[in-house]
């Protein structure tokens, strides 16, 4: 594969044996999911839902490492430590937009990957 800023599929390559269709998939899959989860996140920190904003970003967390989105992994575990600890509310809000952001570079260069296996 191409080299890609955000995005590793080292893994998902290796998980899928390399089967075009099995990885456009598992990469379409997190291309629906992970927008919903991290709306579902800024929902749950708005209101203060903090177990449930932490079972969404462990949720999140391993759908990141099969996409290979490394810059994203302590970010995602801040959030769900300090969720978990409902601790600093202020600084979660900027982390879950941190990884929006990250998410939504990386969804550029997976859509890529889809339209070159595709």
């Amino acid at each position: 594969m191409d080299n890609y800023k955000k995005i590793n599929l080292e893994f998902l390559q290796s998980f899928t044996q390399n089967d075009n269709a099995q990885m456009a998939k598992y990469i379409n899959m997190f291309l629906t999911l992970a927008p919903v989860s991290i709306n579902t996140m800024k929902t749950q920190h708005e209101c203060g839902d903090w177990n449930n904003l932490r079972t969404t970003a462990h949720s999140l967390k391993p759908q990141l490492a099969y996409m290979g989105i490394e810059s994203l992994k302590e970010t995602i575990l801040r959030i769900e430590e300090y969720a978990g600890e409902a601790k600093n509310p202020e600084a979660i809000g900027g982390l879950i937009q941190t990884v929006e952001a990250g998410c939504n570079e990386a969804f550029v260069e997976l859509r890529a990957v889809i339209e070159k296996i595709a």
